[in-house]
């Protein structure tokens, strides 16, 4: 648990006000129990300073950082969903736990177990940006720590009050992984939404 807060809402290399960058989320449509453990988490800390709550349609895992879409042709982004469908198809459906509490610097998040149950979905989206778009220097690689965000930090101050806020913890909920969903995201004030490109199964 950190000691203090920082605030989340900086810009990365590349990115500025309007401008699409293209990713792999995993998104949890549909699953009410994810959504229910979210909301439970998220009225705990409903009065506590220095936090922006993710709206229920806003929820999602970040998976992979394919590229800014200024920058990627149409037919590589056919190419890629192409590429990344070959791959999915070759998995079956997973099942992990989601409600591992944690509290990072720049807010408050929901992990898995088993920690590395959805490596092999990042693999494969991962693997079909570098075959048809090629690495991008914010992939996030080599660590990937999958997990669903509850808040964002907004300001620099205490991380006592939101770590005390969240006590008693709740019990993880299952998170049934069927698809990984291609978006063009942008940062819309303090907060990341997307319009859905394409949404590839498993098996």
């Amino acid at each position: 648990m950190p000691e203090r807060m920082t605030d989340h809402w900086w810009w990365l290399p590349g990115m500025r006000p309007g401008r699409r960058m293209l990713l792999w989320h995993i998104l949890p449509h549909g699953q009410a129990e994810v959504f229910d453990l979210v909301r439970r988490y998220q009225d705990k800390l409903a009065g506590v300073d220095g936090l922006d709550l993710v709206p229920a349609e806003w929820l999602h895992m970040t998976t992979q950082i394919v590229g800014f879409e200024d920058e990627i042709p149409r037919e590589q982004v056919d190419a890629l969903v192409a590429d990344a469908g070959r791959r999915l198809a070759a998995l079956e459906p997973v099942e992990v736990e989601v409600g591992r509490l944690w509290v990072h610097s720049e807010g408050v998040a929901l992990g898995i177990r088993p920690e590395r149950g959805l490596d092999p979905v990042r693999q494969a989206v991962r693997e079909a940006a570098a075959e048809t778009v090629g690495a991008h220097p914010l992939d996030g690689e080599p660590g990937w720590t999958p997990h669903v965000s509850v808040a964002y930090s907004n300001a620099d101050g205490p991380a006592a009050p939101i770590i005390e806020a969240l006590d008693p913890r709740a019990a993880p909920v299952p998170l049934r992984v069927g698809a990984a969903h291609l978006v063009a995201q942008v940062r819309d004030g303090h907060l990341y939404r997307w319009e859905p490109l394409a949404e590839v199964a498993l098996g």
